[in-house]
Formats: C-alpha cells, sequence, structure tokens
C-alpha cells in the first residue's frame, strides 16, 4: 500500500461518524424529493379524477342510467308473475315514488318533465 492509501485509510477511521451522518443525510434527502415529486403526482391525478367524477354531463349520464335501471326494475315487477298482493305492494310503492317526485323534485325543478306532462296531457270539457 501506498502512504495515500495509508491517510485515506485513516481519515475514514478517524471521521468514520461524521462520514455516515453526511451519507444518511444526502440518502434522506434524495427519499424527501422523491416523496415530494410523488405526492405532487398523486394529487394531480386526484384532482384530474374529482374533475371528472363531478363534472355535470358525467353525473348527468349516471343518474339517467340509474333512472332507466330502477325503470326497467319496475317494469320487470309488474310483468313477473308475483301473487296479487306483491303486485298490490308494487303499485303503491310506485305511486309513492310518483308522489315524491311530483312533491319534491318537481317543486325544485322549473322545468319539470311529469309537471310539463301533465301539463300536456291535461283534459279539457268541451261541452
Amino acid at each position: 500500500m501506498c502512504n495515500d492509501d495509508i491517510d485515506i485509510e485513516e481519515f475514514v477511521k478517524k471521521n468514520r461518524e461524521a462520514i455516515e451522518k453526511i451519507l444518511k443525510e444526502q440518502d434522506t434527502s434524495a427519499f424527501k424529493e422523491k416523496a415530494d415529486a410523488q405526492k405532487e403526482k398523486a394529487e394531480e391525478v386526484l384532482k384530474g379524477v374529482i374533475g371528472t367524477i363531478l363534472n355535470p354531463d358525467i353525473q348527468r349520464h349516471f343518474v339517467k342510467a340509474g333512472m332507466e335501471f330502477l325503470s326497467g326494475i319496475e317494469e320487470l315487477l309488474k310483468s313477473a308473475p308475483f301473487p296479487e298482493k306483491v303486485k298490490e305492494t308494487v303499485e303503491k310503492a310506485y305511486e309513492a315514488k310518483e308522489t315524491f317526485v311530483k312533491d319534491v323534485v318537481c317543486d325544485l325543478n322549473p322545468d319539470c318533465k311529469i309537471k310539463n306532462k301533465e301539463k300536456k296531457t291535461k283534459k279539457i270539457d268541451v261541452e
């Protein structure tokens, strides 16, 4: 070994704790930088997802799809070969739903299709 190697070895032995501390701090700062970058990336993705979910057009489609599904279930229940008591219960539930929609939803919406439908189908006595 040459003298330079011995000098370096002695330096490392004398300053081992300081060298380890410096290396740990570098590892920690590199980790923190990576964590911060990942956090920013995750926040951007989350903003995109939330923006998509809160998009009124998308919400409108999901509400329409849900209403179509419920209408399908309603028709299934009406036409299924159930006992008369079950059919009566289904009819009462249907009437309650209609009343709810008219009373609550249409009161809040001036363009309610059910209100407009009633206006269009209103019978006029012509005598």
